[in-house]
């Protein structure tokens, strides 16, 4: 609501600002509209598109009618249609044919309405032309700019709250959500501590390579499980924490004997001709009254050890 209100108010404003040059009038107001279309689709430029248009015909005047129909209806919804069945990045050159068929759009009624149209223009086309095209580009290479910069933002905030390689929560993060998590006292608050048997022997007998494939695999199957009360993180190495925020002791089991399963049920494939088994062992604890999550995760730890001395591939409570 707030960018539709944003942008309609830029526009309405080029409405009673407009650019004077050499006795002509420079309309560019169009040209938020197609940037809008370009980089919003649809879902913003509508509203934004209903809004502007509204007010130019209640402004009224000779033009109100052709201004509001081609200076920005028809080459608007003309944008919106073609990026709507477009599947490949736009390179330069179409670019300028998509703002050329605009402009030729928005000037047609010089022809057919305004007397002696041809001539003026004639008169003005190259003016008008170079002042579109022109700052359409500028406005596109301001928008470009902030758009890589925001997409830089998030990958960085992505990055310094995940695991590169497996992509779930890191260690830090992880602690950071479940702190606020364990505070709601409806539900039963569980950690789970996840180890992969025998992972140093896999790394030796078939390669870094093939441990990190293996890493990933056990990761997208946690992610399967994932939820606002679900959350698995890689704690370090080969072992993983989940947190579970649940209604019932038994449904904390059953989630993590599912996960168990998945992963034993699993064919991880680590070469073009080699597919392995692998199995974890489970270490489960529920928060008791009082209990930090330090020390929590200390108690999951502690029957994460127990589940290996008995022989790995098991969950302990």
């Amino acid at each position: 609501m707030c960018i539709v209100i944003l942008f309609s108010g830029v526009i309405i404003t080029m409405f009673y600002l407009p650019i004077q040059f050499g006795g002509y009038r420079l309309d560019l107001r169009l040209i938020p509209l197609l940037l809008l279309a370009v980089f919003r689709g649809w879902r913003i430029t509508l509203p934004v598109l209903f809004v502007v248009s509204t007010w130019r015909y209640l402004m009224g005047g000779d033009g109100a009618v052709p201004g509001t129909i081609f200076g920005m209806i028809l080459p608007t919804l003309f944008t919106l249609a073609y990026y709507k069945f477009k599947t490949k990045k736009s390179n330069v050159i179409e670019m300028v044919l998509i703002i050329t068929v605009c402009w030729l759009i928005s000037d047609f009624p010089i022809l057919i309405i305004v007397p002696d149209g041809m001539r003026i223009f004639k008169d003005i086309f190259l003016l008008r032309y170079a002042s579109f095209l022109g700052a359409t580009f500028i406005y596109y290479s301001f928008i470009l700019l902030e758009c890589k910069r925001e997409a830089l933002k998030k990958q960085l905030t992505f990055l310094a709250m995940h695991d590169p390689l497996t992509k779930l929560l890191n260690r830090n993060e992880f602690i950071k959500v479940v702190e606020e998590k364990i505070t709601e006292s409806h539900l039963n608050h569980y950690i789970a501590m996840i180890d992969i048997d025998h992972f140093k022997k896999l790394n030796d007998n078939y390669g870094h390579i093939a441990g990190d494939t293996i890493l990933i695999k056990v990761s997208s199957i946690f992610k399967k499980y994932e939820s606002d009360h679900v959350i698995a993180s890689r704690y370090g190495g080969e072992e993983f924490i989940i947190y579970l925020g649940i209604n019932s002791p038994e449904q904390g089991v059953m989630i993590i004997n599912k996960i168990q399963n998945e992963i034993r049920e699993t064919s991880f494939k680590i070469d073009n001709d080699l597919s392995i088994p692998i199995s974890v062992s489970i270490g489960l604890a529920k928060k008791e009254e009082g209990l930090l999550l330090k020390d929590l995760i200390k108690k999951a730890d502690k029957n994460l050890y127990v589940a290996k001395e008995k022989g790995r591939d098991r969950l302990m409570m």
